[in-house]
């Protein structure tokens, strides 16, 4: 799974990695499959979704095992 995630970020992405996935801090117009945020979602919207869509998490205190759960499922949280 090929994870972008924004500026202050990397310790997460460091453990994201360390776990398994492909991870690159975020850039316009890249493919994703996932794209990690705290606070700046129109940049997060900016990337090329993969072939089966790209889930865009606001990760704002989670923890790297828990963002990881959340991409294995391929959600954060319900929304209602």
């Amino acid at each position: 799974m090929n994870v972008l995630y924004e500026r202050g970020l990397e310790d997460v992405a460091g453990t994201l990695k360390q776990m398994g996935y492909s991870v690159a801090p975020l850039r316009r117009g890249a493919a994703a499959d996932a794209v990690l945020f705290t606070s700046d979602a129109r940049s997060a919207l900016s990337v090329r979704a993969g072939a089966r869509g790209a889930s865009v998490l606001c990760v704002r205190g989670m923890s790297a095992g828990e963002i990881a759960q959340a991409l294995s499922r391929r959600s954060a949280a319900p929304l209602f």
